[in-house]
Parts: C-alpha cells; structure tokens; sequence
C-alpha cells in the first residue's frame, strides 16, 4: 500500500513539475522592462481538488530562487470538485489575485471539469493547464455543423 501512495506522489509530482516547466509560456506574457528597477512579478495558482498525494508544501518546494523574475505560486487545495464549487473557487481567486496562469490537478475522471476550465480559460484568456484526472482529460473535437460560421 505504501509504495501505491509514493508511486502516485512520484507521479503527480512529476506532472506538476511538468507543468511548472512550462513556465516560460507564462513568461512571454510579461513585458519586461529593461532597466526598470522593480522586478516582474508572475503570479501562478496552483489548484488542487481531491489530490491527497500533494501537499502546499510539496508545491512550494518544487519552485527556486534562481529565476529571473519573482514567481508568487497561489496555492489551493479544495475539496469539492463539482462544477459549481469549481467555477466559485477559479473565479473567486482570479478576482481577489492577478494571475497569469492556472495549473490544475484534481482526483476524478470527469471530461465537464475540463470543458468548465477550457471555458473560463477563453472568457479570461488566462492559461489554464489541467495536470491530473478530470482536468487533464482531452475534450472531444467539436463537429463542424456545431460551429458558427461568420462567413
């Protein structure tokens, strides 16, 4: 049973800092000033839901010093994971926080959780990246008929 629960923390550590790699994405969408005295800052939330095997620890001791701007990682571990508790949490954050970018994990198998943040991402136009269960699940491709044409 143990090495059950370290092999799934091995995982989802890895895919976090799989996701945190991608960091320089993010980082195009600062301009950065040369000469300016203050240092960017790049705010990333980390949110959770249902993933026992990570804690805010775990998260925050994954990131280093070195880098060239200052990244402020937002964590968030919540429980529920049902659409509603979903789009409150997202939002409440995103309203509260300028962030530039969302790493979202969560414990469940439900392709909604990925529609829901595929929808905020393009009302926000803040990168979402889904990295573990529901979140990281890949939509079905949208049929032609269903799409508005403007032609």
């Amino acid at each position: 049973m143990w090495k059950s629960d370290a092999g799934m923390k091995s995982i989802a550590m890895g895919n976090l800092v799989l996701a945190l790699l991608t960091l320089p994405i993010l980082m195009s969408h600062i301009e950065v000033a040369f000469g300016a005295e203050k240092v960017p800052i790049l705010n990333i939330a980390v949110i959770l839901g249902r993933t026992r095997y990570i804690s805010e620890r775990d998260i925050r001791a994954l990131w280093s010093k070195d880098e060239p701007i200052d990244v402020n990682v937002v964590t968030l571990l919540v429980n529920e994971t049902d659409p509603k508790s979903i789009i409150t949490h997202v939002c409440d954050l995103m309203s509260g926080t300028k962030i530039h970018g969302v790493v979202f994990g969560d414990g469940t198998d439900q392709e909604a959780i990925a529609q829901i943040l595929d929808f905020i991402s393009s009302q926000t136009l803040i990168p979402i990246l889904g990295i573990h269960g529901g979140s990281s699940m890949i939509m079905a491709d949208k049929s032609r008929s269903s799409l508005c044409s403007l032609d």
